[in-house]
């Protein structure tokens, strides 16, 4: 399995479902038209547009065929902004099981990436469910006005990850038919990607691959130790210029800090840092980024160095 077949099997590019064609008799169906008012900015839809998707992202259901932009349950809530993105606070649901004063329903935000064939357009969105978690993912469709409503058409959700498992660190347009789309990785991930493991081999592979030191390697939604950029097509969501197994596009990296791996003392993750970092860097806190067709070539190196550290035990 090469690099990039491994990484559209674990991130973005291998989960994405699209919406399917919408069965319904031509007379029952919203009178559609692919141009909507000038007035409507795609980049100002309200969080609680995404509300009723969101949670369909890591579930598989495919339910929804068209979504409504505007008038949308819940655009009466005043989105916060947190950085460059829109976030609706849920109001509290009603008391559950007797526990007074209900539960948190969390939030959703939303961003605009970008516009995409003139009509395409791509948002990242966020979902908290009152916990800990922050779910992030891409929603990409094609705009459309259904009774004098902006709605989004031909649907692909893409599930990215909860923070530093996979979450969105970055997606920017490249041009009007790809993004690039960085994802956040821990020390785990990142071991798993040199030893050319997709997720469902990992449980197995690291530790037949590490030894005993593949139990102290962090894998937790906290323990981000850099991302991993692909190039994705903006419909489908899925690897940009070729097949998943066609080799890395130029710009496709991983990168990575030494104090971002500094934060981790077991002994995998010290011997990762050391096979990503040359040795000698100046400045611990600069970006170092390394192409995904060097990933593979290393893995002698890292797994030579974890041998080593075992043996001195």
């Amino acid at each position: 399995m090469g690099i990039r077949s491994t990484l559209a099997a674990g991130l973005i590019a291998g989960l994405a479902w699209a919406a399917p064609a919408s069965s319904a008799p031509a007379s029952s169906a919203p009178a559609l038209s692919a141009v909507p008012s000038p007035s409507f900015d795609p980049a100002g839809v309200h969080p609680a547009c995404f509300d009723s998707l969101v949670s369909q992202a890591y579930t598989g259901e495919t339910a929804l065929e068209r979504l409504p932009l505007a008038g949308c349950p819940g655009e009466e809530i005043m989105p916060e902004r947190h950085q460059d993105m829109a976030v609706m606070v849920r109001p509290p649901a009603g008391p559950e099981g007797g526990n007074p004063g209900g539960w948190s329903r969390g939030w959703v935000g939303s961003r605009l990436v970008g516009r995409f064939d003139s009509d395409r357009l791509v948002y990242e969105l966020v979902e908290n469910g009152g916990g800990t978690g922050a779910f992030s993912m891409l929603l990409s469709g094609r705009l459309a006005t259904a009774n004098g409503v902006p709605v989004l058409e031909d649907l692909v959700l893409a599930p990215a990850g909860d923070r530093c498992n996979g979450g969105i660190h970055t997606a920017t347009p490249v041009d009007d038919k790809a993004l690039d789309v960085a994802q956040w990785a821990t020390p785990y991930d990142l071991v798993s990607l040199i030893l050319g493991l997709a997720p469902d081999d990992a449980p197995d592979g690291v530790p037949a691959a590490l030894g005993q030191a593949a139990g102290d390697l962090p894998s937790c939604a906290a323990c981000c130790a850099g991302t991993v950029l692909l190039r994705l097509d903006a419909a489908a969501l899925a690897p940009h210029g070729g097949a998943a197994d066609a080799p890395p596009l130029p710009g496709e990296v991983v990168t990575v800090t030494a104090d971002g791996l500094g934060e981790y003392d077991d002994p995998a993750s010290i011997c990762l840092a050391g096979t990503l970092i040359p040795a000698g860097r100046a400045d611990p806190q600069a970006e170092l980024s390394l192409p995904l067709e060097r990933l593979p070539g290393l893995k002698e190196t890292l797994i030579a160095c974890i041998e080593q550290k075992s043996h001195k035990k």
